[in-house]
């Protein structure tokens, strides 16, 4: 049969009204129904289409678009259902039909396998929550972005207050008079230097680029392993460590007094790095042994008396002895020869003590050696005992001398020791003499004791003379500070005591005792060096 045919000409069929009977009333019923279905069923794909075009932000478009067709498939079936019931064209209402019912299975067959995701979208009441969850955390990143702006502020305005920082100290590293260093301490315990300023450049003649990343010994060959050794008790000690290095160089030998700084990681605890400043005291250390030669001079000048006194009585002992021999040879036609050979033997002991006596302020007056060498501290403290003692006694002041049988040795000057011990002796001697014009005859005792500790070596010389007031204490080592009459001192003696003290890492210091004055000296001991 051929299908258009069919199509164009129906005759063989009678229409869907004939089965009906043509009643009036049926007819109408399935003609409304058909008409307002398949009226509705337009309007819902048209509906489906504006929603779906509207709404770009549905996930399963093309099922609005399938039920789209699958419903306007549905409402042209009723069309059709309403047109047969005239014109019986039934092979069209089948052929829509099938074009309807392809379309509902392949809906079906789709919407099966959505149905799953579709329920896992969230409803309205999640949507709710979401909504309500999403805005609090909108607020939280609001805040979070308020917070973040102002910590970048913050942030640029400590980093700007850093940069400010650097300038200042690069200003300072840059423009100092003093040479300032930084030294990095490897795990290894090796030392490394990791910056250097202009001044130190100056100082030691060479640039940054031949000291900053080389050891000690690498940078300075000559003083490279006393410069590691130095380093290195400053970070075993963890404790700031101030001394003395002298370092070779073209123009003669260089004092440097140095300061350095331990920095510890604060996490580990370990020591990274020594801060270290170093002063060029040459010429200060050469104007202080000019005052110190001086002081000897003058302390020898002040001893005069008492050394007058000292050479008197040999030279009395000599003349009375060599006079007696004398008169005994020319009035005797045969002398005692035994008594005269006694008395050569008491010319002879004499002279050699009035030796003794020169040859001790011989070697106090001499210059001291040019550098700092260890030395054991009981040989110059005896000397100086030994030299003032016999004319304190004439004077009836006992100095008592209190000294282990062994010292650890210091490093220093010897000479300059003596020259402390003796100014320190000088001044309890005035300090009694003081004392007993003030109505306190019993005065006249000075103890000289030395002790030595893991700490260091500690000195003190204690005399019962008039004392002094704490305020007295605090200034009496201030260059010209004196509490004696203007004709017995200028006030400097004291000064350089303390300077000699402080050059070999020690201290000095003045303490009131309840009928007195204690003069303690704190020195390190320095036997590795």
């Amino acid at each position: 049969m051929d299908l258009l045919a069919v199509l164009m000409d129906p005759a063989p069929y009678m229409p869907h009204g004939m089965c009906l009977l043509w009643q009036p009333g049926l007819i109408w019923v399935h003609l409304v129904s058909d008409v307002l279905t398949g009226l509705a069923y337009f309007s819902i794909p048209l509906a489906l289409l504006v929603f779906a075009r509207r709404r770009e932000d549905l996930v399963y478009r093309w099922v609005f678009l399938l039920f789209g067709a699958f419903i306007f498939a549905c409402g042209t079936t009723h069309f059709l259902g309403a047109w047969t019931l005239w014109n019986p064209d039934y092979l069209a209402q089948g052929v829509v039909k099938a074009f309807t019912a392809a379309v509902s299975v392949l809906t079906a067959a789709a919407l099966w396998p959505l149905l799953p995701q579709a329920l896992a979208l969230p409803s309205r009441g999640q949507l709710e929550r979401a909504n309500v969850a999403l805005a609090g955390q909108v607020t939280e990143r609001e805040r979070a972005e308020t917070e973040l702006r102002q910590a970048n502020r913050r942030l640029e305005e400590a980093y700007r207050a850093l940069k400010e920082s650097e300038a200042r100290y690069a200003g300072i590293l840059n423009h100092a008079a003093d040479s300032i260093f930084v030294v990095g301490v490897e795990p290894d315990g090796s030392f490394r230097y990791l910056q250097v300023n202009p001044a130190l450049e100056r100082e030691v003649g060479r640039p940054a680029e031949a000291i900053v990343g080389r050891t000690p010994e690498e940078a300075f060959p000559a003083a490279g392993a006393a410069l590691a050794a130095a380093y290195r008790r400053c970070a075993e000690s963890r404790a700031v460590a101030r001394y003395e290095e002298a370092l070779e160089r073209q123009a003669g030998r260089q004092v440097w007094q140095t300061v350095l700084v331990p920095v510890a990681d604060p996490e580990t605890g370990r020591i990274v790095q020594l801060v270290g400043t170093a002063r060029n005291v040459t010429e200060h250390r050469a104007l202080q042994e000019e005052l110190a030669q001086a002081s000897k001079l003058a302390t020898l000048g002040t001893m005069a008396a008492g050394i007058a006194h000292e050479m008197s009585q040999p030279l009395n002992a000599i003349r009375i002895t060599a006079a007696d021999c004398g008169l005994l040879l020319e009035e005797e036609e045969a002398p005692d020869l035994g008594y005269v050979k006694q008395g050569l033997d008491t010319i002879r002991d004499q002279a050699a003590r009035m030796g003794g006596i020169v040859d001790q302020m011989r070697q106090f007056g001499r210059r001291g050696p040019a550098r700092a060498e260890p030395f054991d501290p009981a040989g110059p403290v005896r000397c100086a005992v030994d030299l003032v003692g016999r004319h304190f006694a004439s004077a009836d002041i006992a100095v008592e001398l209190v000294l282990p049988e062994t010292l650890p040795r210091v490093m220093g000057k010897a000479g300059q020791l003596e020259q402390v011990v003796l100014n320190l002796l000088a001044n309890a001697r005035d300090a009694i003499e003081e004392a007993r014009r003030d109505g306190r005859p019993g005065a006249g005792r000075i103890r000289v004791a030395a002790a030595a500790d893991r700490r260091g070596l500690t000195l003190t010389v204690d005399d019962d003379g008039i004392g002094l007031s704490g305020e007295v204490a605090e200034r009496i080592f201030d260059p010209f500070f004196t509490t004696k009459d203007g004709e017995k001192g200028m006030g400097l003696g004291l000064s350089i005591s303390s300077s000699i003290v402080t050059g070999m890492g020690g201290r000095i210091e003045a303490r009131p005792l309840a009928a007195g004055t204690r003069f303690l000296i704190t020195l390190p001991v320095r036997e590795a060096a």
